[in-house]
């Protein structure tokens, strides 16, 4: 069994990546954002699940906008392009699997 705490220290102006678990199998990553950072198109081989912790996040995916809050779930099939742009400050799971 293994515990992990997450920093809850928002960056002051860069975007902040921890990497929590990693395997070639599976990747789990904490994603902190200022308000109005982004991240430009992307694409990722694995099937990704975003997991909204705190604040507010405007996801496109596919030429849809989607505008996810807090306990809110994104699921996305492998290769489909998206960037993001926080709202206010947020923090976000990401699961690579």
């Amino acid at each position: 069994m293994q515990t992990i705490s997450l920093d809850t220290v928002m960056p002051l102006q860069d975007k902040k990546i921890t990497s929590i678990y990693h395997t070639e199998a599976r990747q789990i990553v904490h994603l902190q954002l200022s308000a109005a950072q982004e991240i430009a198109t992307h694409q990722s081989p694995k099937q990704v699940f975003i997991i909204v912790k705190s604040g507010k996040v405007i996801f496109t995916v596919s030429d849809q906008e989607i505008t996810l809050s807090p306990n809110e779930v994104l699921v996305m099939e492998p290769d489909e392009y998206h960037s993001l742009k926080a709202l206010e400050d947020t923090s976000i799971l990401v699961i690579k699997s």
